[in-house]
């Protein structure tokens, strides 16, 4: 049944695509999101959903009339474009004994980049960034929801990872929610349905929740910062406070115990932790990596190289801040753990500083977006700019616990800063208010843009036409 639907998805997303590229992006980043292949247990497994959607894209953006005069740049674009060169130059120099490995994990990034580029070329619009939104919150909070039903099924038995892709493992999962709960606010204060808001409200509580049920110290300790963000950004901060001081003390008293007992162990973590321990390890071998190759690191995945592990294993007890306990001989390498440490082993400290420059001229030009938004009256870009900054705040707390340097959702919301960016004039000008309803007066017509324009007839003085 699965195989079906997924072939029935396919060909509609194939159609759509062909018609209109922005529907394609969106579908692929919720495949990008989802892999919907590893889903299935049948024929469909075979099947390159994400190449098909890639290539059926492409061709309607060459094709469509007008669609090539959206590849413009901005900072943001050269920057990444930037890091892709470095990630390649790394692979080129790479240290690892299985080079091809190496190799087809760049080829990997680079349909990470491709997305991004696709993104800031194709998206526009008003409606284009909303059903962009829309498909990273199909992909990931939805998947939430569902296992969050479970674990309250379950009275707390359920643990929730993963299931396919590149979050598969629940700390990454838990990152990976963290990011879109803002994104979910940002579509509950853009809608005007009252029955989809509602639901879109449950979406964000289900998705508190499978942050919980993860049982991921690093995802509950950024759920919580999240939280502090959303408290100073609110105008009820009295209410809200109050709120909280009732519920989470109820909370934590019915939480599993299982879960209480792995959250207080955050403060003893350096010393009794064995997960946590190995962790330090990897960031250890990931500096003194950096440290003999600062300007391209050891490549892809150059932590978990065993022949890059085991040389500098026996240097690591008494290396930086933090004493260590030496590393077992039998002990596998670990993964860094922390996309920070990830990408400094991996490309080395000149790697790092243009990974660190994205990060930083995103949130800078996202500020400038807000400033901008605010300036034009443009409210449903303020709301997304301000949920683009708490899924950032977010990605750079939690991300200090995962080695998701290189995930599409990253590079699909620095992305949407940048088509913001790109187009500011037209959206904050053109799509001031695309939400709102207006009356049109008696003897007057609604100019679309990019329509022919209608023959004047009598309307209604109670008629409202939504723009859209």
């Amino acid at each position: 049944m699965r195989d079906l639907l997924l072939v029935m998805f396919l060909f509609v997303a194939a159609g759509f695509a062909l018609k209109r590229p922005y529907l394609g992006v969106a579908a692929w980043v919720w495949i990008a999101l989802t892999a919907p292949a590893e889903w299935a247990f049948g024929f469909s497994q075979t099947f390159r959903l994400n190449l098909t959607i890639v290539l059926i894209t492409a061709v309607s953006f060459l094709l469509a009339p007008g669609e090539r005069r959206g590849t413009a740049f901005c900072g943001l674009s050269f920057l990444v474009l930037l890091f892709g060169f470095w990630t390649l130059l790394s692979t080129a120099t790479n240290l690892s004994t299985v080079p091809g490995w190496v190799w087809s994990y760049w080829a990997q990034f680079a349909k990470v980049l491709l997305l991004f580029f696709f993104i800031t070329w194709v998206l526009r619009s008003y409606i284009h960034i909303h059903t962009f939104i829309w498909a990273i919150v199909l992909a990931i909070s939805s998947y939430a929801a569902m296992e969050a039903v479970k674990f309250i099924l379950s009275g707390g038995g359920h643990r929730i990872t993963g299931r396919a892709g590149i979050i598969a493992d629940r700390n990454d999962l838990a990152v990976a929610i963290n990011m879109c709960i803002p994104l979910v606010i940002y579509l509950i204060g853009t809608t005007r349905h009252k029955l989809l808001r509602l639901g879109l409200c449950g979406l964000v509580f289900l998705n508190v929740v499978s942050i919980v049920g993860t049982y991921s110290r690093g995802g509950f300790i950024g759920l919580a910062i999240l939280a502090a963000a959303f408290w100073l950004k609110s105008r009820h901060k009295l209410i809200l406070a109050l709120i909280a001081a009732a519920l989470i003390p109820v909370a934590f008293k019915y939480a599993p115990e299982d879960w209480k007992e792995r959250q207080q162990t955050v403060a003893t973590a350096s010393q009794d932790d064995s997960s946590f321990i190995g962790r330090l390890w990897a960031w250890k071998v990931s500096t003194l990596i950096a440290l003999d190759h600062p300007l391209t690191g050891g490549g892809f995945g150059a932590v978990t190289e065993p022949g890059l592990w085991s040389y500098y294993a026996p240097f690591t007890p008494t290396f930086g801040p933090i004493e260590t306990p030496p590393v077992p001989p039998t002990l596998k390498p670990k993964a860094a753990h922390n996309v920070y440490f990830q990408v400094l082993g991996d490309h080395g400290v000149a790697g790092l500083a243009i990974f660190l420059g994205i990060l930083l001229l995103t949130f800078w030009t996202n500020m400038r977006n807000t400033a901008a938004a605010k300036k034009a009256g443009a409210d449903w870009c303020v709301k997304l700019c301000n949920a683009v900054t708490l899924a950032l705040v977010g990605y750079g707390i939690t991300g200090a616990n995962v080695s998701l340097a290189y995930f599409d959702l990253i590079y699909a919301i620095v992305g949407v800063v940048a088509v913001v960016r790109i187009n500011r004039e037209t959206l904050l000008t053109r799509d001031t208010d695309p939400v709102a309803s207006r009356s049109i007066a008696p003897g007057t017509r609604a100019v679309v843009p990019g329509a022919s324009p209608a023959p004047l007839r009598p309307v209604r003085p109670s008629i409202v036409l939504e723009r859209r």
